[in-house]
C-alpha cells in the first residue's frame, strides 16, 4: 500500500465507512460521526479544529479527533490531533 503525496494536509485516512468519530478531550467526547462522512471522499481534507465541528467540547484543552473506518482491508483507528489537516484517500 502507498500513501500518495500530501498537499497541505500533515495525516491522512483511507475513503470508507465511518464507523466513529468522536471528538474531544478528557472524557468529554462527541459523535462527530455525520459531520466526518461529509469529508470522506478521495482527496478531500479536513480539518481538526472547533470550526469544522462547530463547537468547542471543552475550552482551554487541546481536543482529539477519534476515528474509526470501515474498508475492504479492514478497519482503520486511528487519533488525531487538534490542528492536524486530514487528507482522505482511496484504494
Amino acid at each position: 500500500m502507498t500513501v500518495p503525496t500530501l498537499s497541505r494536509a500533515d495525516e491522512w485516512a483511507p475513503v470508507g465507512r465511518v464507523v466513529q468519530a468522536a471528538y474531544g478531550a478528557h472524557g468529554h467526547f462527541i459523535d462527530v460521526s455525520p459531520i466526518v462522512r461529509r469529508f470522506v471522499l478521495p482527496g478531500a481534507e479536513m480539518d481538526v479544529e472547533n470550526r469544522t465541528f462547530g463547537f468547542d467540547p471543552l475550552k482551554g484543552e487541546t481536543k482529539r479527533l477519534r476515528l474509526v473506518i470501515a474498508t475492504p482491508r479492514g478497519q482503520f483507528r486511528r487519533v488525531y490531533q487538534e490542528g492536524d489537516t486530514i487528507r482522505f484517500w482511496g484504494y
